[in-house]
């Protein structure tokens, strides 16, 4: 082959290695994508989208959808560091990030509505990882097997690190615990060893001031609090803490912090916080407290009904759990607590588990379900919608009103009206009624579901004889 055709066969290589990289996303871009992306802040209508460069980037976007033809997009201001909230319009998606024409690959993501519709979900809450002691080696065992949960949310309680100034320590806990920052969405409690480092806020992107603040996800409040910012009564944190547990109407309340207020073993309870915040969790009927710092399990009889569990087992050094009076259960194990969520059932069903997934500890907790009564028709017979006798089931004759009514303070905004499966009506005012006129013969079925303000959901069936020609 002459010069000629070297210079054009080289020439044909490099316009074809050129439209190849063009193809798939890379850049000759000397700056790269260090950190993430990953999901922050996760509320039923928005969620935040984490990411770092290796230098500062001027054009910078997060882009988003359900169906890739229709891609959404929203941009982030210069810099190294960003923090992009998306408000995307369906509950589960996909979205990737790109930094001056540097792209990641796609990650999905799940806003908290989302579990409306599947009617479960899944939280693991653990802590206190630091990991120097052993190179990381049980850090990221317990985190690899958190990730394998699958959970929609974590919560870690504290102590992701050793020192919150060592940039190489947090560099460490990133790298083991990124597979789980991409696939699900955590949330932080401050614990002692991060100094209260800039760092942490780097990292986590957290609601109110991001020290103590709170979240709502299906039925459950999630309250994380801070030891080590002023918490007795008249602080700022203190009067927060009451005004929200006041004002949520959530069925269950889950609250988490770092140093625990009932333990045995290790460092000692927290008595002193112990007077301060407990009255409040008592009054205001707080289901369970998540606590960290001591490097065990430990789980305690319901105190004035609240169940208080120390979840230490994350990749710290162990310590040596020890009975007390409060003490129903302990583990000196490597470990994390999975709380699996049903809106149906209105439980939670709390498993602690060893690294490998099987359980040592379990517990429930149960609330009263929302509920919703047909309260027409009754078993009576009725002709043309008028109750005339009572019997052992409804037989009617001609059209009648179906009628709803909320039960155990069920606070409905919406009822929906099925006959055979079929919906027929949606009301969203009171009375929740639709007129049954429609050809009917034998025996037939009668639902309502009925739906709250944050769509929990409730519904009641009957069969019927009916004799409407």
């Amino acid at each position: 082959m002459g010069n000629a055709g070297r210079l054009s066969a080289f020439f044909i290589f490099t316009v074809l290695l050129l439209s190849f990289i063009q193809l798939n996303g890379f850049s000759f871009s000397s700056q790269e994508i260090v950190l993430g992306p990953y999901t922050q802040n996760v509320t039923d209508n928005s969620i935040t989208v984490v990411w770092e460069t290796s230098a500062a980037t001027t054009n910078n976007s997060v882009e988003y959808w359900e169906n890739e033809s229709h891609l959404f997009v929203k941009y982030s201001p210069s810099g190294y560091h960003h923090e992009v909230v998306i408000t995307p319009t369906f509950s589960r998606g996909y979205y990737r990030v790109a930094s001056d024409g540097v792209k990641s690959r796609a990650f999905e993501f799940e806003l908290a509505s989302n579990c409306y519709n599947r009617g479960y979900f899944k939280t693991v809450v653990f802590g206190d990882s630091r990991g120097t002691w052993d190179n990381w080696v049980h850090a990221k065992e317990v985190s690899d097997a958190v990730n394998r949960e699958h959970p929609d949310i974590v919560i870690h309680g504290g102590d992701m690190v050793g020192n919150g100034s060592s940039i190489e320590q947090w560099n460490r806990w990133l790298d083991i615990s990124m597979p789980l920052l991409q696939n699900s969405t955590m949330f932080a409690v401050l614990g002692n060893h991060e100094h209260n480092n800039s760092r942490y806020y780097e990292i986590f992107s957290l609601p109110n001031n991001e020290r103590w603040y709170s979240f709502d996800y299906g039925p459950c409040h999630f309250i994380v609090l801070d030891n080590y910012e002023a918490w007795g009564a008249g602080s700022s944190q203190y009067r927060w803490l009451e005004d929200d547990l006041s004002s949520t109407d959530k069925p269950f309340k889950i609250v988490c912090f770092h140093e625990p207020i009932y333990c045995s073993g290790g460092h000692s309870s927290r008595a002193d916080i112990r007077a301060a915040w407990a009255p409040l969790f008592k009054k205001y009927g707080v289901d369970v407290v998540f606590q960290s710092h001591n490097h065990y399990y430990q789980r305690t009889e319901p105190i004035n009904g609240i169940t208080y569990i120390v979840t230490g087992g994350a990749g710290a050094p162990l310590y040596d759990p020890e009975d007390a009076w409060f003490v129903e259960k302990s583990m000196k194990a490597f470990h994390y607590c999975v709380l699996n969520v049903s809106l149906q059932d209105m439980e939670i069903r709390c498993t602690a588990k060893y690294t490998n997934g099987t359980s040592f500890d379990k517990f429930t907790l149960v609330h009263e379900m929302p509920g919703v009564e047909i309260s027409k028709p009754e078993s009576a017979l009725y002709l043309f919608n008028k109750e005339i006798m009572p019997l052992p089931s409804p037989v009617i004759i001609g059209r009648i009103d179906i009628e709803a009514a909320p039960a155990q303070n069920f606070d409905i905004k919406n009822a929906e009206f099925y006959i055979d499966g079929e919906m027929k009506y949606s009301d969203s005012e009171e009375p929740y009624a639709w007129l049954w006129d429609e050809r009917a013969l034998g025996s037939h079925e009668i639902m309502v579901k009925a739906y709250d303000s944050k769509g929990a959901g409730a519904s009641d069936k009957m069969q019927v004889m009916i004799f409407h020609l």
